[in-house]
């Protein structure tokens, strides 16, 4: 786990990008990746819990031909324990320090590519639409953490890593109409903005 992965001063995403504790914003893409010019490689280990940085995620929201939504419930054998048996719509993960491209927004999308490939099967074509930012400090996992919001647009998509995670699609008022679930924050405000 003591990977390097990309975060941004926590103060200058809230202060450039508006979003000011909300748990969703519109925010233009280019506004976000001139924010991301002040984003460092860090240790995952020194960094984990700092609330002083906020740790960029993409999180991406599969939908297939058919308008369904790929959802997940993460095992007990996935890496995050903060979010083991949790139900989750999105795919995403850290940007590491290996993603590095020309630029840093290279780098995320570099980084938004190597979380799918290897979460996901695909069948192309992809198409990838953004949609905003995510930012929740309502629990602890994501108040170090900020969501890029996309959808990701497939003909059919299947886990790689069925150890840790089941799946099923649904549509989104199948989803809506699940009762007794412990869905990711992220999870409940990708589904409002969607």
């Amino acid at each position: 786990m003591n990977e390097k992965i990309m975060a941004v001063p926590t103060n200058i995403l809230l202060e450039n990008l508006g979003i000011k504790n909300k748990n969703f914003t519109k925010v233009e893409f280019s506004k976000f990746t001139k924010v991301l010019e002040y984003a460092e490689f860090f240790s995952r280990n020194e960094i984990e819990n700092n609330k002083n940085y906020k740790q960029i995620i993409p999180y991406v929201v599969f939908k297939n031909k058919e308008n369904k939504i790929l959802v997940l419930k993460r095992t007990e054998k996935q890496g995050e324990k903060r979010l083991h048996n949790k139900v989750s719509i999105g795919i995403g993960g850290h940007i590491n320090e290996n993603d590095k491209g020309f630029s840093f927004e290279q780098t995320f999308f570099k980084g938004m590519e190597r979380e799918v490939n290897e979460e996901l099967w695909i069948t192309p074509p992809t198409k990838y639409v953004y949609l905003g930012i995510i930012n929740d400090d309502s629990e602890d996992v994501s108040t170090v953490h900020l969501g890029v919001l996309f959808v990701g647009h497939v003909e059919s998509a299947e886990i790689k890593e069925v150890e840790n995670f089941e799946s099923i699609w649904l549509t989104k008022e199948e989803l809506n109409n699940l009762k007794g679930v412990d869905y990711e924050g992220w999870t409940k405000i990708a589904l409002e903005n969607i």
